[in-house]
């Protein structure tokens, strides 16, 4: 399944989702820790838009524990899925590498031969899985909270930025008056990295910063970012649902976590929406513009 089913899955989430309960959908399952969505025979938590995803499940259907796993996990645990129950798609993101002379890919570095012309690439890969209410024979884990991870950067983000800004000559600073991009000047500015709560939150803020600078006249000329006459109107307002849409696709796809980035972004989402008239049409719209933004990025 490559990344454009993927976007097309959650649009289609999101889309019945605002059909069933407008927007009220917009709203976490459950907040805190313990009971974000978590592997069941790993106990590891998922991350990036399997938090979304799973959690929209959970929301949708009223199961008590987000605790998941796949066919063969539920049977090696000594459980077993019920009959006739549906899966769910989860998706990992992981670099690869791509021999831009013969189109051969390679898992690691080390499958390299010596002398190929390589570029990295970023693959994805997905999963079914079930959640513990769609098994019998296992008990649902107690799950401790844990802390949040120290601001460092992160490998994987850090050369996807640095990638993008050198390949497109974007100006970037850093200082601590915002986090902006400037389409005058063709610069993105951002606050230091150890100014948030998280490092995953600062590429996510990043990343909305990013997406803005894709609708510059050089890029994909976006009238959004091209055409508003002041803050806050329409077009702003439908500039910022695709920013912020292109951003939680990007965490999602890097395996990010933001700090309380669903609550955050569905928030932020839902107060620009009020700015619109037809929100499920605006969203459908900075959704499908969110997709060509990501794929900009990524080159």
């Amino acid at each position: 399944m490559n990344k454009l089913n993927i976007y097309e899955k959650i649009n289609q989430q999101v889309i019945a989702g605002l059909k069933k309960s407008g927007m009220a959908w917009f709203k976490p399952w459950k907040s805190g820790q313990a009971n974000m969505p978590m592997n069941y025979a790993t106990t590891n938590y998922y991350r990036g838009m399997n938090i979304f995803m799973l959690n929209a499940v959970m929301m949708n259907t009223g199961w008590k524990h987000n605790q998941w796993m796949t066919y063969k996990q539920a049977q090696d645990k000594g459980g077993q899925v019920k009959t006739g129950e549906k899966s769910t798609m989860v998706y990992f993101f992981k670099i690869g590498f791509k021999d831009n002379d013969t189109g051969n890919f390679y898992p690691t570095r080390d499958d390299i031969p010596a002398g190929a012309n390589i570029r990295e690439t970023f693959a994805l890969r997905y999963y079914n899985v079930f959640n513990i209410a769609q098994t019998e024979g296992l008990e649902p884990i107690v799950v401790e909270a844990e802390d949040n991870p120290d601001n460092e950067p992160i490998e994987v983000a850090e050369k996807l930025t640095k990638g993008y800004l050198t390949r497109e000559k974007i100006k970037f600073t850093q200082d601590g008056s915002g986090a902006y991009y400037r389409p005058s000047e063709d610069q993105i500015n951002m606050p230091p990295l150890d100014t948030f709560c998280d490092s995953d939150s600062y590429y996510k803020v990043l990343y909305h910063e990013m997406a803005h600078s894709t609708g510059h006249e050089s890029r994909l000329k976006r009238a959004t970012l091209m055409e508003f006459t002041k803050w806050g109107d329409e077009t702003y307002a439908r500039e910022e649902l695709v920013a912020e849409i292109s951003a939680m696709y990007l965490v999602g796809l890097q395996g990010l976590e933001p700090h309380d980035s669903v609550m955050n972004s569905q928030a932020y989402i839902k107060g620009w929406c009020k700015q619109l008239e037809d929100k499920p049409r605006e969203c459908v719209t900075a959704m499908q513009q969110a997709t060509k933004v990501v794929d900009f990025i990524l080159g």
